[in-house]
This record gives C-alpha cells, sequence and structure tokens, in this order.
C-alpha cells in the first residue's frame, strides 16, 4: 500500500468517527448506530454494549432528551492494513439535561465541559465501506465525579456493566 492510499483510509476512517458524533449530537441514532458493525463490540463509562440494536437502545435512553454536543479532537488513525484501522482521540462533551436546543428560545447555560474521553476504535472495511467493529472509551476528566451521567444509570438498571450485579 503507497502513502496515497493510507491518506484515504485515514480520511474516511476521520469522516466516520466526525460522521457518527454529528448524528449523536442531533438525536439520529439509527444513522449513527449504522456507522457500526452489526456485532460491535462497545465499552464506554462502564457501559457494556454487544452490537447495533443495543447501542440504538442506549443512545435513546440516555440521549433521548438535553443537548449534547461533542468535539472531537487530536485525532490520529493507524492504518493497520487495506481493510482495517485503528483511530484514537480526545472527546470534549458538552451536556445539559434542562433542555432541548433545538426546543429553546435562547442560548443554553453553559458550565464548562462535562467531561473529556480519551477514545479508541478499530474500523474495519465493510461492503457499505468503513464501519467501526470496537470502540472504548475512558473518562479522563469529569465535571462531578460523584454523579453518574444517563448512559451509566441505564447500563445498571439493565445489566450491561461488569462486575456489577
Amino acid at each position: 500500500m503507497d502513502r496515497e492510499q493510507e491518506r484515504g483510509i485515514e480520511w474516511e476512517c476521520q469522516k466516520i468517527m466526525r460522521r457518527y458524533y454529528y448524528h449523536v449530537d442531533r438525536r439520529e441514532f439509527e444513522k449513527a448506530a449504522d456507522l457500526f458493525t452489526v456485532d460491535v463490540d462497545w465499552l464506554s463509562h462502564g457501559v457494556k454494549l454487544d452490537g447495533r440494536d443495543e447501542l440504538v437502545k442506549a443512545l435513546y435512553a440516555s440521549l433521548g432528551d438535553g443537548t449534547i454536543r461533542h468535539v472531537l479532537t487530536n485525532s490520529v488513525t493507524t492504518v493497520v492494513d487495506e481493510d482495517h484501522a485503528i483511530c484514537r482521540s480526545y472527546n470534549t462533551l458538552y451536556y445539559s439535561a434542562d433542555a432541548e436546543y433545538e426546543e429553546a428560545d435562547d442560548p443554553l447555560a453553559l458550565e464548562g465541559p462535562h467531561r473529556l474521553l480519551d477514545s479508541y476504535a478499530e474500523l474495519t472495511r465493510m461492503p457499505e465501506g468503513w464501519r467501526i467493529s470496537k470502540r472504548r472509551s475512558l473518562i479522563v476528566f469529569r465535571r462531578d465525579p460523584d454523579e453518574p451521567v444517563r448512559l451509566e444509570s441505564w447500563g445498571k438498571s439493565k445489566g450491561k456493566v461488569p462486575g456489577q450485579a
């Protein structure tokens, strides 16, 4: 593989990551989930999900109300081969459970970022294009370390937090 092919793969994979957050921020959860393989292995905020169907349920349960915006930065894509790549990035989240931006008359109050995640994704080339096959996110900074976010609460209630009974 030459450098031009490698750059093309890097671009396509980073585009998938940006599209995922774009769709999530607009509550287009099915479109967001379509960017993953059907059997995606997903772990974030301590919540373990297996497959697209679980991912869509988790997105609706944790982000269906309120407003979230993701700022994806420091993205680095490593091409493994023509059909596999790894993306690392930081993801800063701004979140308010108080209102949906699209329904608000004024800008929402801002207390600064809600949390910052160190994210890892494995991507696989599928017949329909690049898809995320594995996802890991670790919380580095959190506005209130003692207050669970809705995804964590939902995950615990559904038995999706490994090691929790």
